[in-house]
C-alpha cells in the first residue's frame, strides 16, 4: 500500500469528500511516518515470527507514491485508522478521532502476532 492509497482510505471514512480539504493531503506523508515510528515493535514482532532481520529504527516514507515498507497486514489493518484519527482531529471532531484512535490500537493489536518463548524464572 502507498503513503496516498492509506490516506484515500483513511479519508473514505469522513462525512465530505477529500477534495473539498485538500490542505489536509500535505500532513499525510509526517503522519505516515509517525505511524511507521510508533509501529516499529509490533513490524519486528512480525519479523521475529517469521525470522526476518528485525529493524533498530523505523523507516521513513518521503512521498506519497512510497510504499509503506512494513507488512502488508499490519498497514492495510491499522494505518487508515491511525490516519484517520488526525483527519479527524484537524476538523475538531475529536469524538471521532478517539474512535478512530480505538480501533487503530485494536487493529495494531490483531494485525501483529504472538510469540511464544519459554518463560525463565528470574526468581531461583
Amino acid at each position: 500500500m502507498t503513503v496516498k492509497e492509506c490516506y484515500e482510505q483513511a479519508t473514505s471514512f469522513l462525512p465530505e469528500k477529500p477534495e473539498e480539504n485538500p490542505d489536509m493531503q500535505r500532513f499525510m506523508i509526517a503522519w505516515c511516518n509517525i505511524l511507521l515510528a510508533e509501529n516499529l515493535e509490533n513490524e519486528n514482532f512480525f519479523r521475529r515470527a517469521n525470522g526476518i532481520e528485525e529493524l533498530s529504527s523505523p523507516r521513513k516514507v518521503y512521498s506519497a507514491e512510497d510504499e509503506i515498507p512494513y507488512n502488508e497486514k499490519l498497514v492495510s489493518m491499522a494505518f487508515p485508522y491511525g490516519m484517520a484519527r488526525w483527519i479527524f482531529r484537524e476538523n475538531d471532531d475529536i469524538s471521532a478521532s478517539r474512535e478512530y484512535y480505538s480501533l487503530y490500537t485494536i487493529a495494531t493489536k490483531e494485525a501483529t502476532p504472538a510469540i511464544e518463548e519459554e518463560i525463565r524464572d528470574v526468581y531461583q
